[in-house]
């Protein structure tokens, strides 16, 4: 009987989030009366991956986060997904474009989950050989342990790396000429417009140098441009995290790469240069009053940090994207501010700041809400109502 879903951890992500969103998606599923298998590949993995092969008659789907399974083979050169006559789902977490190798293939049960509408329709438009490609965010994660606002120890908190523009114009410096005119460029078009999409800004690129692709050479074309988002996330999450700094509100900044900011050397700002695990930065989360997000170059969905922060009575703080006003009520279940101009960021938390009791009222709003649509028992839900249908 086709009663079970498998979830494979085929690589291990930053901070092992995958490991995290699996345990999750799995509590969940579980919970909807639905039996569940993991399939760890990171120890004895061609063993792990015939033994699933055999038994697949009780599969009736399977997942993996980035998964590496779409280039796998058989000894005989059979691709894996060709073999493996199961529904899979491919759950990127983050732009397309970094996984081309994984999704340049087609396979009749292979379909392709996005946390972004935008990324869902490039996919749609430049990967017509994917199955099917979906829309379902990450799921928010509660804390263990949850805090008053009064007794949370971090008053405002930002979360991620940092790699300097330096190290990554040093990357930029190694390519050919036309490719390097070419991110240098849309570099330039997506910062000087935020709301540009890397897959628009080629488009706009390609049309002033009068050059045609086809679909599969576009998608080629964005995959070798990947050092344009890398670049400017990098430089927008240090404009934001300087701006905050300048609101003077006692600042946490967790993360490699920040201790080389000279702006952020000051007695008010506390930096950890070390990594956190997934769940040890969940807690984090729900012990700050503040989370200041960004998520650069997404335009068409939100990070699961800012579901988190909701569910754990946590200040969203975080862009205003035509998306982001859409999904959530500025002011009552979040903050958001113009990333196009940091000066708004810097007054609007140091504002904000000042009034807990706001904070508190926000929180509340945003806590209900989360608990209403955003846990990872509503994306297992969604999962059977709105994706894998055909059961």
């Amino acid at each position: 009987m086709k009663d079970t879903v498998l979830l494979f951890e085929s690589r291990d992500l930053c901070y092992e989030s995958n490991r995290y969103f699996i345990k999750c998606l799995k509590q969940a599923f579980e919970s909807l009366g639905y039996p569940v298998e993991v399939c760890d590949l990171s120890l004895r993995m061609e063993e792990k991956l015939e033994t699933v092969l055999a038994g697949q008659e009780k599969y009736m789907a399977a997942l993996d986060f980035n998964s590496l399974l779409p280039r796998m083979e058989l000894e005989d050169g059979t691709p894996y997904l060709e073999a493996f006559q199961v529904p899979f789902y491919n759950y990127l977490v983050d732009h397309p474009l970094y996984h081309h190798v994984g999704i340049r293939c087609g396979f009749s049960h292979y379909s392709v989950i996005c946390i972004d509408t935008c990324h869902q329709k490039y996919m749609q438009k430049y990967y017509p050989q994917i199955r099917q490609v979906y829309y379902l965010p990450l799921g928010a994660a509660e804390a263990q342990f949850e805090k008053e606002l009064e007794q949370k120890r971090f008053e405002l908190l930002f979360l991620g790396t940092y790699e300097p523009e330096a190290a990554l114009h040093e990357q930029l410096e190694d390519y050919a000429l036309p490719l390097k005119k070419e991110v240098s460029a849309l570099i330039d078009m997506m910062d000087a417009d935020h709301a540009l999409t890397q897959e628009d800004a080629l488009a706009a690129y390609l049309r002033d140098q009068g050059e045609v692709l086809t679909e599969a050479e576009f998608a080629v074309r964005l995959n070798h441009a990947y050092l344009a988002d890398k670049y400017l996330r990098n430089l927008k999450r240090k404009k934001a995290v300087i701006a905050a700094e300048k609101s003077k509100i006692p600042f946490t900044v967790i993360g490699h790469g920040w201790d080389v900011l000279d702006e952020l050397h000051h007695k008010q700002v506390t930096l950890y240069t070390g990594g956190v695990s997934y769940p040890v930065s969940i807690q984090m989360m729900a012990d700050a009053k503040i989370l200041l997000n960004t998520t650069p170059c997404f335009h068409g969905g939100l990070h699961d940090r800012v579901y988190t922060a909701m569910l754990n009575h946590t200040l969203a703080f975080t862009e205003d994207t035509p998306f982001s006003r859409n999904e959530l009520a500025d002011q009552k279940e979040a903050v958001l501010y113009n990333d196009s101009d940091l000066d708004t960021l810097t007054e609007k938390l140091a504002d904000i700041y000042k009034h807990p009791a706001e904070i508190k009222n926000i929180t509340d709003h945003a806590y209900r809400k989360a608990q209403a649509a955003y846990t990872w028992e509503h994306r297992a839900e969604t999962f059977f109502s709105g994706v894998h249908t055909d059961r």
